[in-house]
């Protein structure tokens, strides 16, 4: 595997997986495995009573591995801190922890006892918490892919509301329990834990989503979510089930309509089981809700610079449904490569979702070269982009746009003016046009919305060459994106403005 070297002293690559490891705070996953001893262990029950789990995976061939199981860290932690009497735990034990080591990689009983090539010893003497094979004779590596293993050894501290993060390697694991919020005392409370819907839409209309935690010692039965705008109430949806205390459950919301610009979208959940929620702090879920960009034209050019290992990056544009209309790569490896950029030619007014992926997960940039990705229409306005010495994306990155809506046919494309500005864009009353023009032109200026309607028309009139710089009054119009088109003898250019308050 290709960065291998690099890790070798601290952590083993994973053969069996080439997934980004989940993310700090992400929720985990449950799971229902077998030990060697043929004990039954489900995640969540212990979560639900309160205990942190710490969960090891690694691979009987990883020296790492070996190295930190040898270290006695977890040994320590189980038996000073494990279950109240369980298996070598201690009488004293502080019983907030439990403890699993899980070989992912699909070994087998008798590599894990030391037996068979590649292993680096017995696993099993000695050590005092269960012993997890995943060799499919009982449990599979179905749990090496739900928490995306890309090397060994990764050590997920588990907190009981479900949240992990890696903890890694350390000397004194239980330093990370004291940041879990403590187990709760709250009778009634509903915790809003995330938001779970998209963020971006292309028609102004979007489906919230929330994840919800019952953080409460009662059953929940019902709740209210209420959905603000702007700051305004859009809706109030009231939610009937059963959830047991830490249980979660995703919740779709009604759709927000007229979405224009940015919007600040705030989620609340109160009125847990008819009454007062015991802890208010955690109720509030908010994100910016943006429209899609729209492109000017139905052409669209994607520009790929790949890092040194192109032959893990693909790409495609796909239809509202799904439809791949588009696609490129993998590309060569050995060293950063600028791709021939490719042109494609979609439908007028529709929307479409470009992808990039990297099969391993490290996006374009930076360590293996400083590669990166542009979306662009055909009047140059950046779609999306990504990369080229910024922060860069994981296992894949999206952007949803809509093709130009019609313009007139006889307006031809723009040879007359040379240069064009608009500013400032965003822009909140006042915007400022320049542009110069190579002869004399009767000139005129209009804006118009996503949905092609004029909103804003000047007749300028006859103008001769030279720079000519025009102010344009936006405070009749609503905030959000439009595009302004100037036109000059029957000929047009357009720029994109976004108008904000």
């Amino acid at each position: 595997m290709k960065r291998i070297l690099l890790i070798a002293l601290v952590a083993c690559l994973s053969v069996s997986s080439s997934f980004a490891q989940l993310p700090n705070s992400s929720i985990a996953p449950d799971w229902t495995l077998t030990d060697l001893n043929g004990t039954t262990h489900n995640m969540y029950s212990y979560l639900d009573s309160g205990y942190t789990v710490f969960i090891d995976f690694s691979a009987v061939w990883c020296g790492p591995c070996w190295s930190y199981h040898n270290s006695g860290a977890l040994e320590n932690l189980y038996i000073d801190h494990g279950p109240a009497g369980y298996p070598n735990v201690s009488p004293t034990t502080t019983n907030d922890v439990m403890v699993f080591f899980i070989e992912g990689d699909g070994n087998t009983t008798a590599n894990l006892g030391g037996s068979g090539g590649g292993t680096l010893g017995d696993w099993i003497t000695g050590t005092p918490y269960p012993i997890i094979c995943t060799d499919g004779t009982v449990n599979n590596t179905t749990v090496t892919s739900a928490y995306s293993i890309g090397y060994w050894p990764t050590i997920y501290r588990i907190c009981p509301d479900r949240v992990l993060i890696e903890s890694g390697q350390s000397s004194n694991p239980y330093s990370f329990v004291s940041s879990c919020p403590p187990p709760t005392t709250n009778i009634n409370d509903v915790k809003a834990m995330a938001y779970e819907g998209a963020t971006e839409t292309c028609l102004g209309d979007l489906t919230p989503e929330i994840k919800v935690q019952n953080y409460g010692l009662t059953t929940l039965t019902s709740f209210d979510i209420e959905v603000l705008v702007n700051g305004v109430q859009n809706s109030v949806t009231p939610w009937t089930g059963n959830l047991a205390t830490y249980q979660l459950t995703t919740i779709p919301l009604p759709t927000i309509s007229g979405i224009t610009g940015t919007s600040q979208i705030e989620i609340k959940t109160t009125n847990p089981n008819g009454g007062t929620d015991d802890d208010m702090s955690n109720n509030d879920v908010s994100f910016t809700a943006s429209l899609a960009y729209q492109a000017a034209h139905v052409d669209v050019t994607v520009a790929i610079t790949t890092d040194q290992y192109g032959s893990e990056t693909t790409w495609d544009i796909k239809t509202g449904s799904g439809l791949a209309i588009a696609s490129g790569g993998p590309y060569a490896d050995g060293s950063v490569s600028v791709q021939t950029p490719v042109t494609t030619t979609l439908s007028q007014d529709e929307c479409y979702t470009f992808t990039i992926y990297d099969s391993y997960g490290d996006g374009l940039c930076c360590s293996y070269g400083n590669g990166g990705y542009s979306l662009t229409d055909g009047n140059s306005y950046t779609l999306a982009s990504g990369g080229y010495t910024t922060t860069s994306f994981s296992d894949e990155e999206s952007s949803q746009f809509r093709t130009g809506v019609s313009s007139p046919s006889s307006v031809e494309e723009n040879t007359i003016v040379n240069t064009i500005s608009i500013y400032p864009n965003p822009v909140n009353d006042i915007a400022t046009l320049s542009f110069t023009t190579t002869e004399k032109s009767k000139t005129a200026i209009t804006i118009f919305n996503i949905l092609g309607e004029v909103v804003y028309s000047n007749e300028i009139g006859s103008l001769s060459s030279g720079q000519h710089i025009m102010p344009i009054s936006t405070s009749g119009i609503s905030e959000g994106m439009y595009f302004v088109n100037l036109i000059t003898n029957n000929k047009i250019i357009t720029k994109k403005i976004t108008i904000v308050r």
